[in-house]
Formats: structure tokens, C-alpha cells, sequence
């Protein structure tokens, strides 16, 4: 077995990123403090997630968002990108592709390098939204009272004049929101024939001295686990638990923590989250579907063909209690250890916001077939299935409703059961 921390020896499937301070930033003292940056494959996909906007709402049968989106990503960056121990390579030929892979890395780099720069958790960074007016950046953090705002970058390209110069304008926007700090950094990854080291570039101008009055680490931190809980906790009670934060109502914002699909116990803890399965990615799904009749036939088929692949992405139990207790001060605290276990079919990382992140093929690990067994990947490709072809069933669980008790319901739904009885 293989754990490591941020100190420890780099392993394989882990990097490390020499940092290049830009003109712009080599004679500031705030950032010589680090010479290079260490990543490993799932804490990148990890990061490369909060790529996306945290959804407003997740419909009920969006099968697409629930089972497709998260296990897709990880396979793109499974296949596409290369590690070695001093570069990143972006092996695909496909522009849309390389286009989609870069930004992942430009992403999951500046986040890692950012919270340790900030000596911060990665929960307290928040994607911006787009502006009224004026440009913006990617994401912003509070550290010490201090907003930073932070652009990430990846390019193939040799050369990064025309990015500095991108991040540059948006930091000299007049219409830009005072700041403490905003500096940019851009990944210089490489094509799969280039065998040179990557360079991590960080750029910047002088900070201003500005404090922020309130803190909304606490807010900062309900969205950044809205993004993780938009894709593991049922939609019904994931939109119960957006609405009121997009709405600022703080005091109403809840996890129901018996909603989740499944429990993992890792080093002594427990983590709650969803289930994720290759053979459910949509267009692998789409290859095979037409090919056979029969549901058995299919999930056959597609373990044939896919083999086994599970996932298993979860949140610490305490998260989910201060959450819900509405303790600031515990989660502004909160500092998980970072633990990577690496293993032959296995991976599992935890990061220090108390995101587990669990990889295992061929059914190698054992507790997650136990949560997740080939029983529930067939049912699941035949909801899937069903979805995708329109055929919506009845939910038939027993209703509840004055004078109707214990009646088979009649709602028709794409999901085991319909929005009223899950």
C-alpha cells in the first residue's frame, strides 16, 4: 500500500510542476515561497469538476446529469491525460477534446497551487459568476480577511503572451469589484511527442491593500458543496438544499443525510455519496444499446466490452452535521487529511475539504460491490435505457394520501419511484 500526503515521496500517478514566476510576479515576495506543485490524477478530476456552474435545479429524470456527466469526465482525463513525474502531456488529437482536457488540468493546478499558496482548504473557493459589467475571473476565496480572485489556465501551446496579456486587462478592469489580490496562472501542458518538463506559470500585479468587511467563507462554502451534491444527493433534496442558498436564505439551507444512495467507511470515518459506473456513460451506453433486445443481454454486453469500472464520491459525516447545524466556526476549521491510497484496482483520495474519492475495477474493492453491486448497475441500465428511449413506468409505491392509503401510485416516472415517494 502507497499513502502519501503533500510531504511525502511522489508516487506514480502523482506529478510534480515547476513553478515559472512571470516578470510580473519574480521580484514579489509572496510568491517565492513555493518552487513547485504536486498533483495526482483523481484529486485533478477532483478539481476539474468545479468546472461547471453549480446547477439551479436538477430535473428528476435527468439521467444524463446524474449517472453520465462525473464517471465521463474521469474516463476523458483517464484516457487524455499523461503523467510522468515532472510533466503533464495532453494526448488527445481531437480540438475539442485537447480544448476540454487543458482547461481541466489549467483548472485542477491553480486550484492545488492556489490553496497552498493561501495555506486554505479547497472548500472556500467558489467559481465567479459572470459579471453585470465589467470582466472577471474564474474563482475568488477569502483568506485572513483578504479576497483573492484567481484565473486558471491550460494551453499545449510553448508560449503564454496572449493569456498573460487576457489576465492582465481583467485585472485592470475599472468596473472590477476591489480586491485584495488577483493574480492568474496558466499550465503550459504538453503534446504526447513533447517529453520536455511542463512549466506552471504564475502571473500578477501588485496587490492592493483591501480588507473585506464581511467574511462569506460560510456561503463560499455551502456552494462549493452545492457543485459536489448537485451530482450525489438525490435531485429532490439537492434542489431543496440550492434553492434556499440561491436565494440567501442561509438559516434553511439542509442536507438530508438519509438520502444519499450509500455509506463508505474510510480510516475510521464515514462518508455519504453516489455511486458511479462506466458502463453508464452515455455515448459508451449508446454504442452497444441498439445491439441487443434484452436487458440482460445489454448489461452483458456492456461488462464485456467496458469491463468494471465503480465509483464511489462522498462527503464527510461532520460536513454534513455543521452544515446542517449551521456551525461556521467547526467548518471554517475543518481540515481533513489529505490521504492517497493507491493500489492495484483501487484508488482512494481524500482531499482536506473531506471530498473521498474512491476508484476500483474488476470489483477489486469489495465494500463499494457491497454498496454497489452488479445487481444495481443492470436496474440502473435499465432505467437509463427506458429513459433514453421514453418509456416512463409506474411508480407503484404504496400512496400515503388520505383515502388512497396504501394504493399502488400512478404517477409515471423515469426513477425507481416518482419525486413524492423517494
Amino acid at each position: 500500500m502507497n499513502t502519501t500526503t503533500d510531504t511525502t515521496t511522489i508516487i506514480s500517478n502523482d506529478t510534480s510542476i515547476e513553478i515559472l514566476l512571470d516578470e510580473t510576479v519574480k521580484d514579489n515576495d509572496f510568491f517565492q515561497k513555493l518552487k513547485s506543485v504536486n498533483i495526482n490524477k483523481t484529486e485533478l478530476f477532483k478539481y476539474a469538476i468545479m468546472m461547471w456552474e453549480v446547477p439551479p435545479k436538477v430535473r428528476e429524470s435527468d439521467f444524463d446529469y446524474l449517472q453520465n456527466l462525473v464517471p465521463a469526465l474521469e474516463k476523458l482525463l483517464s484516457d487524455f491525460i499523461g503523467f510522468s513525474k515532472n510533466s503533464i502531456s495532453n494526448l488527445s488529437d481531437d480540438d475539442r477534446v485537447k480544448k476540454m482536457v487543458s482547461e481541466a488540468v489549467g483548472v485542477g493546478l491553480g486550484l492545488k497551487y492556489s490553496t497552498i499558496l493561501l495555506n486554505t482548504n479547497p472548500n472556500k473557493f467558489k467559481k465567479i459568476g459572470v459579471p453585470s459589467e465589467g470582466k472577471y475571473l474564474d474563482y475568488s476565496t477569502i483568506a485572513e480577511k483578504k479576497i483573492y480572485e484567481i484565473e486558471t489556465k491550460g494551453t499545449v501551446n510553448n508560449y503564454y503572451t496572449s493569456i498573460k496579456k487576457d489576465i492582465l486587462e481583467k485585472k485592470a478592469d475599472s468596473l472590477a469589484r476591489p480586491v485584495h489580490l488577483r493574480f492568474g496562472t496558466i499550465m503550459l501542458i504538453k503534446n504526447s511527442h513533447d517529453k520536455t518538463k511542463s512549466k506552471f506559470v504564475v502571473v500578477d500585479d501588485p496587490p492592493n491593500e483591501v480588507e473585506r468587511s464581511n467574511d462569506d467563507t460560510f456561503e463560499t462554502q455551502l456552494w462549493n458543496y452545492a457543485m459536489l451534491l448537485s451530482y450525489i444527493l438525490d435531485s429532490k433534496y439537492y434542489n431543496k438544499f440550492v434553492i434556499p442558498l440561491r436565494q440567501n436564505r442561509l438559516g434553511r439551507v439542509r442536507v438530508n443525510s438519509n438520502k444519499f444512495f450509500g455509506r463508505y467507511h474510510f480510516k475510521g470515518k464515514e462518508y455519504y455519496g453516489e455511486c458511479f459506473d462506466y458502463r453508464l456513460i452515455k455515448d459508451l451506453f449508446q454504442q452497444f444499446a441498439a445491439q441487443v433486445e434484452f436487458i440482460k443481454n445489454l448489461f452483458k454486453l456492456l461488462t464485456e466490452k467496458l469491463g468494471k469500472t465503480k465509483f464511489f464520491i462522498g462527503l464527510e459525516e461532520s460536513v454534513l452535521t455543521a452544515i446542517n447545524k449551521k456551525d461556521q466556526e467547526y467548518l471554517n476549521s475543518f481540515h481533513a487529511n489529505r490521504i492517497l491510497v493507491n493500489e492495484r484496482n483501487i484508488i482512494q483520495f481524500l482531499d482536506n475539504d473531506g471530498i473521498l474519492i474512491v476508484k476500483s475495477t474488476k470489483g477489486v474493492d469489495k465494500q463499494l460491490e457491497r454498496i454497489f453491486p452488479e445487481e444495481e448497475v443492470e436496474k440502473r441500465i435499465n432505467l437509463y435505457r427506458n429513459y433514453i428511449e421514453g418509456n416512463a413506468h409506474q411508480c407503484k409505491a404504496p400512496c400515503t394520501s388520505r383515502g388512497i392509503e396504501g394504493k399502488p401510485c400512478e404517477k409515471m416516472t423515469f426513477r425507481d419511484h416518482c419525486y413524492f415517494h423517494r
